[in-house]
């Protein structure tokens, strides 16, 4: 006869079992979160083709378990906005260096408008840098710029070219222009044509870039008040239009547009004009400025701690950048101004100032999506980050640069000769 030993059966005890899965977890969890955060396993999920969301320990309240459920990790593995803010939406964008990103972009459209807000440096100094890298002259050759009048075309085409220009003529392609009163006084903006002069002097005249003055062509011997030019005003945005349109799509050519993000959204927009015209011919390119909120601004900077400055990032529709553009409980207009635009509604226009853009004024809803689009970019194909780190909107801390243009005629020649002698 065969006798089988057998233990006698004992009580599970939940309490021991509880306290080993604890165990195990609590050693587990920092093991594969450290295995995932390596290098190697960081770069696999960049390239993967669907990003792994990413992943939250929050705590959730213990549900009828009894109290040695206290004693266990309080784990939540839902997929859902991690502390920093971004939010698993989508795979995630790409994030190039900006002249590379700008230059791929060309590829895809035949052009590309920077939406400049005004008076940025850094911004500025990325112009330059742009059209000095030498894939700019061959794969793209022309640049239409807001803070230019069209009236001085011929200076403006003689300077780059090499030509020497007093800079009593020249300062008259930045200053005699109908929307900027008085006209640009950034330094960046007068630096960017002096860099095209630099770098169109490298090359040979079929090569050489284009800049075309997109300020309407103004007579300025007949502008004696304000009420003479406000009909130059509503044409600004047709004049960008046709150039593009005439000079550079119907002759197949590609082009670079800087122009304030105040004409690239919102109804009746350089934006919405050229995608009913040109389809598929324009990208945007915003320049993220920040939330007002300093907390919400740092949630951007922590996903951007490792990418280039200045960068372009994109696209926006359909990745994760969307998301971090549109943070909850994030603003991009102080309250005290979106009243004011909300008060717009019922309040009559101040006195002499009337609507000047084709169609109807906006609605106070649109002004204030058109805002938050420019300011956010969230509605853009990419954005630009131009520093490291973005203060909030409520301060003009991002530095500014400005030119004084009111010069004595004693300093006007050694300004004038230093300024050729330094584009040289």
């Amino acid at each position: 006869m065969v006798y089988q030993i057998m233990r006698k059966p004992q009580k599970l005890n939940w309490r021991k079992l509880l306290l080993h899965i604890a165990r195990i977890t609590a050693l587990a969890v920092p093991i594969i979160m450290g295995i995932i955060n390596t290098p190697a396993m960081r770069t696999q999920t960049q390239s993967a083709a669907t990003p792994v969301p990413s992943l939250e320990v929050v705590s959730v309240a213990p549900v009828h378990l009894g109290a040695s459920m206290a004693l266990m990790p309080k784990l939540d593995f839902r997929t859902r906005a991690a502390p920093s803010g971004r939010v698993a939406a989508g795979p995630t964008p790409w994030i190039k260096p900006a002249v590379a990103g700008v230059l791929d972009l060309f590829k895809q459209k035949r052009v590309v408008a920077l939406g400049d807000d005004h008076g940025l440096a850094q911004e500025e100094a990325f112009y330059s840098a742009l059209i000095r890298d030498p894939q700019f002259a061959e794969s793209v050759g022309n640049v239409v710029v807001e803070f230019g009048g069209q009236a001085s075309q011929g200076i403006i085409d003689r300077y780059v070219a090499g030509e020497d220009i007093p800079l009593t003529e020249l300062r008259r392609v930045w200053t005699e222009t109908a929307g900027w009163i008085p006209g640009p006084t950034s330094l960046g903006y007068v630096n960017f044509f002096a860099n095209v002069r630099a770098a169109n002097l490298k090359l040979s005249s079929e090569h050489r870039i284009k800049v075309w003055l997109g300020d309407p062509k103004i007579d300025w011997s007949k502008i004696n008040a304000f009420q003479d030019l406000k009909p130059f005003l509503a044409r600004r945005d047709d004049n960008f239009f046709r150039i593009i349109g005439d000079e550079i799509l119907k002759k197949q050519k590609k082009t670079l547009l800087i122009i304030g993000t105040g004409h690239l959204f919102g109804p009746g927009s350089l934006s919405a004009r050229f995608g009913e015209a040109f389809p598929s011919m324009l990208a945007v390119v915003t320049p993220f400025t920040g939330y007002i909120e300093p907390e919400c601004n740092a949630k951007v900077v922590a996903q951007a701690h490792d990418w280039p400055v200045p960068a372009v990032v994109g696209p926006v529709e359909g990745t994760s950048l969307k998301s971090e553009l549109q943070l909850s409980e994030c603003n991009y207009i102080p309250p005290e101004q979106l009243e004011r635009m909300k008060a717009m509604a019922t309040a009559p226009p101040p006195p002499g100032l009337q609507w000047q853009g084709p169609g109807k004024p906006p609605s106070p809803a649109d002004m204030i999506a058109a805002q938050i689009s420019m300011r956010s970019g969230a509605n853009s194909d990419a954005i630009s980050i131009l520093v490291r780190r973005i203060p909030s909107r409520n301060r003009r801390s991002i530095p500014t640069s400005t030119l004084t243009l009111t010069i004595s005629r004693k300093r006007a020649g050694a300004r004038n000769a230093a300024f050729q002698a330094g584009s040289r």
